[in-house]
């Protein structure tokens, strides 16, 4: 696995990758400190507590735009294995509807039962080759993503700390990560501070995090 590295949201990794019925590993590593049972401005004394949706970070517009422009490299570098994955799902598709058109036919019409064999073994071959080849693409977006990603969620993750200080938060916590675990009962719009990190994020010095060099 991926040390301290993360992927983006499934809606945004599907829009550059287009994963179609191939996954793809995501989820940012940002999870909640502590359950406290209160949100939003907290009174002269008490625990300031605020809340992250991490998903928003991967938005084209709006969103962190180094992460966003790394998730863009990384589906590039993808592109090429992704069309041919989707390429060998097509020819499957063509030999199973073949098949099942022969299956089909009239009563009358007799089957080529040697071009029905053929087909079965091409797509025998066909899906021996597409399970070896995602097995390469699963290893390639997992070395990658952590080569490419893994700096900047490091140094989000280290941007959070820093935020959280400078604004006097106790506890910043992951809605993203919230939601899918179903942990969230209530919530208090005024507690959301997503775009003033995005925005303080966005405004620190260019190449507090460096990707690696595409390949």
């Amino acid at each position: 696995m991926i040390a301290d590295t993360s992927i983006v949201p499934p809606r945004f990794k599907e829009y550059y990758i287009k994963m179609k019925s191939f996954t793809f590993i995501a989820g940012f590593i940002f999870a909640a400190l502590v359950a406290i049972p209160a949100f939003g401005q907290a009174p002269a004394g008490a625990t300031k507590i605020g809340w992250i949706d991490t998903g928003g970070f991967a938005a084209e517009k709006g969103g962190i735009v180094k992460y966003v422009k790394a998730y863009k490299d990384l589906g590039n570098e993808v592109r090429p294995r992704t069309a041919e994955l989707e390429g060998i799902q097509a020819k499957l598709k063509t030999i199973s509807d073949d098949l099942t058109r022969m299956q089909n036919s009239p009563a009358n019409v007799p089957i080529n039962q040697s071009a029905a064999i053929a087909k079965q073994d091409e797509g025998k071959r066909l899906q021996r080759e597409f399970e070896f080849k995602k097995k390469e693409y699963d290893a390639f977006i997992e070395k990658r993503g952590g080569e490419i990603l893994g700096p900047i969620n490091q140094d989000i993750g280290k941007a959070i700390q820093e935020f959280a200080k400078a604004r006097g938060y106790s506890v910043i916590l992951d809605l993203d990560k919230l939601g899918q675990a179903g942990a969230v009962l209530a919530l208090d719009q005024s507690a959301n501070i997503t775009n003033e990190f995005i925005t303080y994020y966005n405004a620190r010095p260019a190449g507090t995090a460096a990707a690696a060099t595409p390949r």
